[in-house]
């Protein structure tokens, strides 16, 4: 799964048969296995949220009063799903955290359309992790087999629409599943295949690399909670900022030139694309992006300045001005807030309370079982060349004990420095945790040594050794 990945999934309702005349309201609902907590958070397609309790028997539902159709989400313990609900849908979702995506099953009516898109999802995923390699072969050859893998999947996509009856909301859906997928994939290449220091090769392209860029939709309502819409403007957006700042200056680095490079991307986004919505999200990630991972107070400053002219939305200024804040009490040489934190005892204390030496502080989250494992494997080679520093990994999800503890020692960590959030909501406003990646360096006083570690930063452990 992605920190912060959308995906597709839906919920069960056995339902009065009706007459194709009858219009039925829209019901939703799901029964999930080793839940994390105790609730599921259900958002329509205008961003409205509804908490949905579970009860005895870890299932909940949900009656929509007012209905549009279109692509819903929900999140239950930090794991998102994407929704496509359509008129007269009854549906329900089996799902168990252990396994998140390969264990969704839907049954009721609008299921066939949904066990569709997540399998076309689950399919995608998979096919990314054998063809990872691809992004070595040549430009031409690259570009053959991205178009190849469109044209396989559209032809399946055709197929299955042949034996079922589906909207056309539905198929737009489905074929932009597929399509910005690769799309993304395009735009990602370049950079893969000649790195971030060569941009002069990429004029090595074929003529017609880009040439899907002429399906894009800046501007398309329906697709505006769709997660492989969102991944592939990104990237996009990045990459048309890139081109036109190398063909103004042939120097340009990425290295010297981040402030530069984000302010041209806050542009485009600007001029490109004019529904509010979209525009006011892109604006939003761009910027949290930059002010989360920049080393200059200064130069996040006038980023976030530029974002607020530019941002209609209040709520998204608000939150960009709370980030700002807190990442200005976060620089080097500031005491860590006083976050509370649980310890394995179920005993809460004050984070600053737990430091006896130079501190690496890092986060996991129940949803990125992939970093989670990855990043305490990494810490315990670490911890054995660096005995002088010690390593602290906070949950940041709202968890029962045992789910914590089970995923512990379910991979045979140790659990002594382990601790989560006494108020998760709250910590990861605070400390400014927007990326599960983020890393805290603090001595043995609290005090901040630097607030923007990467710890798979192939320079980590060297920079470490520079700490007493």
């Amino acid at each position: 799964m992605k920190p912060i990945h959308l995906l597709f999934g839906l919920l069960i309702f056995v339902g009065c048969q009706t007459s194709p005349e009858e219009i039925k309201p829209v019901f939703v609902g799901g029964d999930i296995i080793n839940p994390s907590n105790n609730y599921v958070v259900l958002y329509d397609t205008q961003n409205n949220t509804d908490t949905l309790y579970l009860n005895d028997e870890n299932r909940f539902f949900h009656h929509f009063t007012n209905f549009k159709p279109g692509i819903h989400s929900f999140v239950h313990g930090g794991k998102y799903q994407s929704i496509l609900l359509e008129e007269n849908d009854s549906i329900m979702m089996h799902i168990n955290t252990h396994d998140f995506d390969e264990s969704i099953v839907y049954n009721g009516i609008g299921a066939k359309k949904n066990n569709y898109l997540i399998n076309l999802l689950l399919k995608l995923e998979k096919e990314d992790r054998k063809t990872n390699a691809f992004y070595a072969k040549p430009p031409e050859k690259y570009h053959q087999n991205i178009e190849a893998f469109i044209s396989k999947n559209t032809k399946d996509l055709e197929f299955f629409m042949t034996k079922n009856l589906n909207s056309e909301l539905f198929k737009k859906v489905a074929l932009s599943s597929i399509k910005y997928h690769y799309f993304t994939r395009k735009e990602l290449y370049p950079f893969r295949h000649f790195g971030v220091h060569n941009f002069s090769n990429f004029k090595e392209l074929p003529s017609d690399f880009y040439e899907f860029r002429e399906e894009i939709v800046y501007n398309d309502i329906d697709l505006k909670d769709f997660y492989p819409y969102y991944n592939f403007l990104f990237p996009h957006i990045n990459n048309l900022a890139l081109e036109q700042l190398t063909t103004a200056n042939p120097e340009f680095t990425l290295e010297d030139h981040q402030l530069d490079y984000t302010s041209r991307k806050l542009e485009l986004i600007d001029s490109l694309v004019t529904n509010t919505m979209i525009k006011n999200n892109l604006l939003k990630y761009t910027t949290r992006n930059f002010i989360s991972n920049s080393n200059s107070i200064d130069q996040s400053y006038i980023l976030y300045q530029s974002f607020l002219d530019k941002s209609t939305n209040e709520k998204d200024k608000k939150y960009i001005k709370d980030l700002f804040k807190n990442v200005q009490g976060l620089q080097p040489g500031y005491p860590l807030p006083a976050i509370e934190v649980i310890n394995h005892t179920n005993e809460t204390v004050n984070i600053n309370t737990i430091f006896d030496k130079t501190t690496v502080i890092y986060f996991w989250d129940n949803a990125s079982r992939y970093h989670f494992e990855n990043s305490h494997i990494k810490v315990k080679t670490l911890q054995e060349k660096l005995p002088n520093i010690d390593f602290v990994a906070i949950n940041i999800n709202s968890m029962h004990t045992y789910v914590w503890k089970n995923m512990i020692f379910g991979n045979q960590f140790k659990i002594n420095n382990e601790y989560r959030f006494a108020d998760p909501s709250y910590a990861k406003k605070r400390l400014a945790i927007n990326y599960i990646k983020k890393v805290l360096i603090v001595d043995r006083n609290g005090v901040i040594l630097n607030a923007t570690a990467d710890l798979f930063d192939p320079e980590f452990e060297v920079s470490l050794k520079k700490y007493k």
